[in-house]
C-alpha cells in the first residue's frame, strides 16, 4: 500500500484487508507515524464482551462504557490516542457476525460512521477487517 493512499483522509474508512497484505500496510503506517492497533475479537460470545475486549485492545479511556455509542465516541475522537492517523486491524470478525448478525450489522455501521466523522476532522481512521463482509470493499492496492 502506498503512503499516499494511507494518508488520504477522503479514502480512509472501513475495508476488508486480506491477511497477505497486512505486513506491508503496517510498515507503511509506521513510516507515516500512524498509530497501529489490533484486536482479536474471536474469543467473545456477546457484543458487550466484544466491545469490552476491543476497548482494552485499543487502549480506550477508562470511561469507555463497552457499548456502541461509546465505541463511536472513542473512535471518532482523534485525541483518544494522539497520532497523525490510526490504522485498526480487527480479527475474528466472522465470529462476531456469527454470534449475532443484527448486532454485527450495527457494529459495522458504527465503525463506518466513526471513520466518516474522522474524515470531517481531517485525521484518517482506517479500520481493516479480516473477513469479507457484504457492503465492505476490499482495501485498494494504491
Amino acid at each position: 500500500m502506498s503512503d499516499k493512499l494511507l494518508k488520504s483522509v477522503k479514502r480512509a474508512g472501513l475495508y476488508y484487508l486480506p491477511s497477505v497484505r497486512r505486513a506491508s500496510l503496517e510498515a507503511s503506517a509506521q513510516k507515516v507515524h500512524f498509530a497501529v492497533l489490533s484486536a482479536d475479537l474471536s474469543g467473545h460470545q456477546t457484543m458487550e464482551a466484544t466491545l469490552r475486549g476491543l476497548g482494552n485492545a485499543l487502549q480506550f479511556p477508562i470511561w469507555f462504557g463497552a457499548n456502541l455509542d461509546a465505541l463511536f465516541d472513542c473512535l471518532s475522537d482523534p485525541d483518544w490516542l494522539p497520532a497523525k492517523g490510526h490504522v485498526v486491524f480487527l480479527g475474528g470478525i466472522d465470529r462476531v457476525r456469527g454470534a449475532d448478525p443484527e448486532d454485527f450489522s450495527t457494529f459495522i455501521e458504527v465503525l463506518q460512521a466513526a471513520a466518516a466523522s474522522r474524515q470531517e476532522a481531517g485525521l484518517p481512521l482506517w479500520v481493516l477487517i479480516d473477513t469479507p463482509a457484504r457492503g465492505i470493499a476490499k482495501l485498494p492496492e494504491a
